[in-house]
This record gives C-alpha cells, structure tokens and sequence, in this order.
C-alpha cells in the first residue's frame, strides 16, 4: 500500500486552481488568493496551503507593501507560464509524492 504525501483532495484542487489561473492570465488579470477561493469554491486557507506547497513552481505570488500595516494580507497569484500543461502539473505532483 502506497501513502500519499498530500491530503485525498489536493489533485483536484490543483487543477481548479490551475484551470482559474490559466484562464485569468490569457485575460492579462491578477488574481487574489480570495478571489480564486471564490470562484472555485474552496476555502481561502486551503487555496492558499495549495499554490504554496504544490503549485510555487508554476506560479508568481507578489505581497504589496503597505497593507499589511493597516492589517491585510493580500496575494496576488499569476501563473510564470500561462501556456502550462495539466499534464506537466500532474506529473510534479506524482514524482513530489514518490521524494516525500
């Protein structure tokens, strides 16, 4: 029996992650991470967790400056590659899980 490095649903939500980011950066758009959370209907925490154990290789996180003195954290998420295949993606995670 194999153990998985990752909890039962992370695959999937890679992928409507991915899906999301793929399509707002052909529109040139950053995305926050509440947004994403929004229309792929995952919980803020677990969008976060996820692009930064599993996708930080395939995205760009830029924090700006000043909000956080007033109390906001805010992520701004890009894909560095907008053209990425899934099978690419899915391919990292498979060999990430065989390392761990």
């Amino acid at each position: 029996m194999t153990r998985k490095n990752y909890y039962k649903n992370t695959v999937k939500n890679v992928i409507r992650i991915l899906n999301l980011l793929k399509k707002s950066g052909q529109d040139g758009e950053l995305v926050t991470i509440s947004k994403i959370s929004k229309l792929t209907g995952l919980h803020k925490w677990t969008v976060s967790r996820t692009i930064d154990l599993y996708m930080s290789p395939y995205v760009e996180i830029m924090i700006p400056e000043g909000f956080e003195d007033v109390g906001l954290k805010i992520k701004f998420v890009k894909l560095k590659d907008p053209d990425i295949k899934k099978e690419q993606v899915l391919r990292f995670l498979k060999l990430r899980s065989l390392t761990f």
